[in-house]
């Protein structure tokens, strides 16, 4: 009974997440990426659940090709979240894998042999393997707040290995709980903090400290009310304790993202307005900003500078005689937009924005901008 019960939860937490990450996704590819993975993983533990009361051919048919099809979405995540193509190879890997395993899945049915389950949950693994490597690979060319960012994604991806090779049986035929469904809701923990720009590993792990704080009270609890309870149904117990903390972890932050505010004007109404320091370290993302200034403008022309002095914000859509400078001021500085900071001289704060933002981030950016460049 403790499966079906964490696999509810965790369905919860994941469709939770994908509203969350759909409010985003006309903004942030990032965004779109990981509403697919959301989606594709609450279709599976749907299917997971209609499986432990039916064995019917389609719904077994249907849950091998949404796990088959898994890895590659998690890949195009990867790829948005480092802004970053990954090898050739591995993607015709990740393609071929979802085709090879969906046929199998619609040629031998609900009688998938032993041998075709460990070959999915090898494909699984390899896949993850080199969706952490390419994110480790590709930290370093990244701006610091989307470096914490892609870290905490490759610690989410690190815990979850073990728990999603529990689910497989034939491996670990024996086990009390399985992982699978712990393993969606650790996904969804080290993404929650990331629609408001502060996704960090140390979040990640805070989270997961309270929520395995809170399943220790709870198998205490239950130990002191029956001194005889066996290992097994403690670990039933924790893994059920776990996954209830996580939840409430999330459901609450959630509330108080959509009753405080969480994003770049939330923070910015929180912060001293009348000084610059205070308002360029009220958020991440102004914080991590890299200032364009002096012998960086140099080599562009002063009729260039003068026509980008006239936006307060510049990005990728400036279609302007000034375009081209502006371009290149942010291909250089791997920004998605440039902040006037000031006029005389001419400067800016370039900032990369290409996480889970929202839908109003320009508006948002804009108010920054405006607030910045009147402060002392």
């Amino acid at each position: 009974m403790i499966d079906p019960l964490v696999t509810v939860i965790a369905l919860g937490a994941a469709a939770i997440a994908r509203v969350a990450a759909g409010e985003a996704a006309s903004r942030s590819p990032v965004a779109r990426a990981l509403r697919r993975v959301y989606g594709l993983t609450v279709l599976l533990l749907a299917l997971r659940l209609i499986g432990s009361v039916s064995n019917a051919v389609p719904f077994v048919v249907a849950l091998m090709i949404v796990a088959a099809w898994l890895p590659l979405a998690g890949l195009r995540l990867a790829e948005e979240l480092c802004r970053r193509h990954a090898q050739r190879w591995v993607k015709l890997l990740g393609l071929g894998g979802g085709v090879a395993f969906t046929l199998v899945a619609l040629t031998l049915g609900v009688v998938w042999s032993e041998a075709a389950i460990v070959a999915l949950a090898a494909y699984q693994s390899v896949m993850l393997a080199l969706t952490i490597l390419l994110l480790a690979h590709e930290r370093a060319e990244l701006k610091p707040a989307e470096r914490r960012t892609l870290d905490t994604f490759v610690l989410a991806l690190l815990l979850t290995i073990p728990l999603a090779l529990s689910d497989f049986h034939a491996l670990f035929p024996e086990l009390p709980v399985r992982g699978g469904a712990i393993a969606v809701l650790v996904i969804v923990l080290g993404s929650s903090r990331l629609a408001d720009g502060r996704g960090r590993p140390s979040g990640l792990i805070a989270d997961l400290a309270v929520a395995s704080g809170a399943c220790g009270l709870i198998v205490l609890a239950a130990w002191l009310s029956s001194p005889a309870i066996d290992p097994a149904a403690a670990v039933r117990i924790a893994a059920a304790g776990w996954a209830v903390a996580a939840l409430l972890l999330l459901v609450e932050r959630r509330r108080s993202r959509d009753t405080r505010g969480s994003g770049l004007i939330a923070a910015l109404a929180r912060a001293l307005m009348t000084r610059r320091d205070m308002i360029l370290s009220a958020h991440p993302l102004l914080e991590s900003g890299q200032v364009i200034d002096g012998d960086m403008l140099t080599a562009y022309p002063p009729d260039s500078i003068e026509r980008l002095l006239r936006h307060p914000v510049i990005d990728a859509d400036l279609d302007d005689e000034a375009g081209d400078a502006g371009r290149d001021l942010l291909q250089a500085t791997q920004a998605t937009h440039l902040i006037r900071l000031s006029r005389t001289p001419p400067r800016w704060l370039a900032i990369a924005a290409g996480g889970l933002a929202g839908a109003e981030l320009d508006d948002e950016i804009a108010v920054a901008a405006r607030l910045i460049e009147a402060a002392a």
